[in-house]
Order: C-alpha cells, then sequence, then structure tokens
C-alpha cells in the first residue's frame, strides 16, 4: 500500500450522506498539520492492512468498501468478529487508550479506499478542537457500550443462536450471487470459533437442519437467503426480548 498521488477535492464524497456531513463537521477545524499528513490509500481485499502487535502509529478511516477485525490465536485459524465499513475509525480507541499496539488485525473483505492519518498529529489535533474531541470521545464510549451489552446477551444465549449468529455472519461476508454460502471450516473449527464443544455443534446443527434454516451436502453447511431471513429475524427478536 503506498501514498496516493493527486487527491481528491472531497476524500469523503464516497461516504453515505449522513456519514459525509458527519465527517466534514469533524473535519472542519482539524489543523493544517493534519491536512498536510493525511493522505489515502487503496486497500485490495484480502489484505491485512492493520496487524495486531505492531506499533500504532497510524488512525485509518474506512472511505469505501468492507473490512474484519480478526483474531489470530497461536495454532494459527482466524477468527473473525467485527465488521467494519465506511466511516469506520481504526486505531483510534488505541491511541486515546495510550496503547502503543494495535489490539486486533484488520483484514480487507473487498477493495477498500481508506484515509490514513499519522497518530502523533491526530492527537494534536484531538487536544487543540475541544468539539472534534467530544463528537469523537461521544462516538468510541457508545461503540463501546453497545459492544459490553452485545456481549452481555451472547452469554445468555444457547449453542443453536450462537450458531445462528455465527452463519448469519458468514452469509452476509461471504454469500454468492446465487444467493448460498457454502461454509469450508470443518466443525472442529467452527467450535473453536464459536466456543462451544463439537457435541454442542453437532446438535446445534442437526437442529437448524430439522428447522430448514440449512442444509448439509456432503457434510458441509450450505445456508440459502430463506433460511439466513429466518435465522436473522429469530436474532433480531430474541436480542429484543432480552433487551
Amino acid at each position: 500500500m503506498g501514498k496516493q498521488e493527486d487527491e481528491p477535492v472531497d476524500i469523503f464524497q464516497e461516504l453515505p450522506m449522513a456519514k459525509r456531513s458527519n465527517m466534514e463537521f469533524l473535519f472542519q477545524n482539524c489543523t493544517e498539520k493534519v491536512k498536510n499528513y493525511m493522505f489515502t490509500m487503496d486497500v485490495a481485499a484480502g489484505q491485512t492492512f492493520i496487524q495486531a502487535g505492531e506499533p500504532c502509529i497510524n488512525i485509518v478511516i474506512i472511505l469505501s468498501g468492507k473490512a474484519s477485525g480478526v483474531e489470530w490465536p497461536m495454532h494459527g485459524h482466524s477468527y473473525p468478529f467485527k465488521d467494519f465499513g465506511p466511516g469506520d475509525f481504526l486505531g483510534e480507541i488505541e491511541s486515546f487508550a495510550g496503547m502503543r499496539q494495535y489490539r486486533v488485525s484488520v483484514v480487507a473483505l473487498t477493495d477498500c479506499r481508506v484515509l490514513v492519518i499519522p497518530v502523533f498529529c491526530y492527537m494534536e489535533w484531538m487536544h487543540l478542537d475541544v468539539d472534534a474531541l467530544y463528537m469523537r470521545t461521544q462516538k468510541n464510549v457508545t461503540r463501546l457500550l453497545s459492544q459490553t451489552a452485545e456481549a452481555r446477551k451472547y452469554l445468555f444465549m444457547d449453542g443453536r443462536e450462537r450458531l445462528m449468529l455465527y452463519l448469519i455472519r458468514k452469509y452476509e461476508r461471504k454469500g454468492r450471487a446465487d444467493n448460498t454460502c457454502s461454509l469450508k471450516q470443518t466443525r472442529s473449527q467452527m467450535a473453536e470459533e464459536i466456543g462451544f464443544s463439537i457435541k454442542t455443534m453437532d446438535r446445534s446443527i442437526k437442529k437448524l437442519e430439522e428447522d430448514g434454516m440449512l442444509r448439509l451436502e456432503k457434510g458441509k453447511i450450505q445456508v440459502d437467503q430463506s433460511g439466513y431471513l429466518e435465522m436473522k429475524e429469530y436474532i433480531e427478536q430474541c436480542i429484543e426480548g432480552r433487551s
């Protein structure tokens, strides 16, 4: 990834209208140092553009495309846990917390265009611009509270519901043009990612198959659009009922 030449006049033009307005408001009083140092980059699908454990030297803002936060346990399997899209900031929470390294890796799911701002000039700007600091602090606190609430709800889900969440995520990330998703992971890998036993995994798969939310082809899980929509509706009702 390299610095792009010929920066666009409006770097936020690809954002959805509401996010574009918020971003323009945020940057209206940014320092000249930020303007001089920031640049845009194109990131190819499949490329890791933030690596957990590496020095947190840049704030990265996604302008277009989708990316995923990924955990890399010691045994080598990568476990995606959160998707990011246009308007999302990466590396900002680490910078606010004074952390010197990125907490997670981020991989581009599609071709992405991102805005990169060195941490040193971004934080100088935040110290000088009270309105910008308040805006970003409010956003980050809201995000952290939301993540905590979702994590609490997840603890009360049974194996079948956790599998539904997992399959919904896989479908949304990998659904093909014919509106189907075929999982390549083994049941052992899926059980590790979700966090329960293979026995619970097998029981949950059987139940969802009986309910018509998935089908098995040569032992591999297949999810079509109708199954995805049914699972998503169930999970949304489930979460709402526990709020």
